[in-house]
């Protein structure tokens, strides 16, 4: 049985999401076929990776398929995720789309949107060409719905000129490191750069805070809704991004600023630390700036092992497209995130879930990060979660910043939240 399609969003989401949020080269669906023949692929992708690489990609893709044209639309993260909702409502989705994994990319197949690619990956040997880890991550209930394209993991990046100037190395524990939050407040930096509008980038603290607390095991059950989220390990994890935040260890006003705006002050050292990705270099080189400058340590969560969140990223494909179609959009897509045209933008690509990809050593964190995540990791929580979920933990972790929650009722809510999913979702 499908799951009850999202509702749909205002007018005025639809105006301001999607055309504010958006580059358009066209903002419909592509017909077949256009006027000279030529099969029309409409592609939604993210705007800050086609700028620093997919749009040279893309014109490597047409010069090599010159009976292909591609209609790209690019949007920002959160633009996105409105735009698929009202492609979803409305029954208008582009020929294939940039999404995540978990249970971001799990409502399209489970609504019948996103094609089965499970034959096509055997047909195309695609545990030749992918991380098993990615394709593992493009599965749901079994079957393979997306063309893997990030494998990633994230950490701690840190500015090495204001780490030097305080006279602080990469701690080894959860108390070292918070002791270095302290010393680079009085040393007049922003200790961690973060933007809190949206929740998700909060959210990269948040669920490092309940590793720390929790554990493996009960983390694990808690993003599998196994365990209560009225757990002392949640409520303490709470308590300690309040602490955080009270001790202005975040910047100023962070709740309501976008996660963007925040960026370019670590990269200009008036803030230290950043809870980033594998595509960290990558974005640090778009600046102009050299990764060197920066370096990464896992969070240092105090379990063994020290896990690394992580998640996919993928392209899904349209389930009412016609077989040519069908065929040229996956033919795109596997060049898209193929090794040979990966290798070439290596530089800005971040961390690929093709393999043998070589990354230069103008990406010096990319290996390395590759290296730890095979440690241990855990699913990202906006992806482990169902998405009522993790709208109720946004909302939670925003509360107790502003003191309008406290720690236990934190996480007493996320707990309610569950309690009503699970009842909206039986059987």
């Amino acid at each position: 049985m499908k799951k009850r399609m999202l509702a749909s969003v205002s007018s005025l989401l639809l105006v301001g999401g999607l055309l504010a949020g958006c580059s358009s080269k066209d903002s419909s669906t592509a017909a077949d076929t256009s006027k000279d023949g030529k099969i029309q692929i409409s592609v939604w992708s993210l705007q800050s990776q086609d700028k620093t690489f997919l749009n040279s990609v893309y014109k490597d893709f047409e010069k090599e398929n010159p009976k292909i044209d591609l209609k790209v639309n690019e949007y920002t993260v959160d633009s996105m995720k409105e735009a698929l909702k009202v492609a979803a409502s409305s029954n208008t989705m582009p020929d294939t789309w940039f999404t995540w994994g978990g249970s971001l990319g799990s409502f399209y197949p489970e609504n019948g949107l996103a094609a089965d690619l499970t034959d096509i990956s055997k047909k195309d040997n695609w545990d030749q060409k992918y991380n098993k880890a990615a394709i593992d991550l493009t599965k749901v209930n079994g079957k393979i719905y997306g063309v893997p394209y990030h494998l990633n993991s994230m950490g701690m990046f840190y500015n090495k000129a204001v780490y030097q100037k305080a006279g602080l190395s990469a701690p080894k524990t959860f108390d070292e490191f918070e002791s270095q939050l302290q010393k680079l407040k009085d040393s007049g930096v922003t200790p961690l750069t973060v933007g809190g509008k949206s929740g998700w980038m909060l959210m990269r603290f948040t669920e490092q805070l309940i590793e720390h607390y929790a554990g493996p095991q009960l983390h694990d059950q808690l993003n599998t809704m196994e365990a209560s989220w009225n757990d002392p390990a949640v409520v303490k994890s709470f308590a300690k991004l309040k602490e955080w935040s009270d001790k202005g260890y975040f910047p100023k006003g962070f709740i309501s600023i976008d996660p963007t705006e925040l960026e370019t002050t670590m990269y200009q050292g008036k803030g230290a630390l950043a809870l980033e990705g594998t595509w960290f270099d990558g974005n640090v080189i778009d600046q102009g700036l050299k990764a060197d400058n920066f370096d990464f340590f896992s969070f240092p969560s105090g379990q063994t092992p020290e896990r690394m969140s992580s998640f996919v990223e993928m392209f899904q494909v349209n389930s009412n497209l016609s077989k040519e179609k069908q065929a040229a959009v996956i033919k795109f897509l596997e060049f898209v995130s193929g090794k040979d045209e990966v290798n070439k933008f290596a530089d800005k690509y971040g961390s690929a879930a093709a393999l043998g990809v070589t990354y230069p050593d103008t990406n010096p964190h990319v290996s390395v990060m590759a290296d730890q995540v095979k440690k241990g990791n855990f699913l990202i929580s906006d992806q482990a979660l169902p998405q009522q979920v993790v709208q109720a933990l946004f909302e939670a972790q925003d509360k107790v910043v502003l003191g309008q929650f406290t720690p236990k009722q934190a996480a007493q809510s996320i707990q309610s939240a569950i309690k009503d999913y699970k009842a909206n979702n039986a059987q």
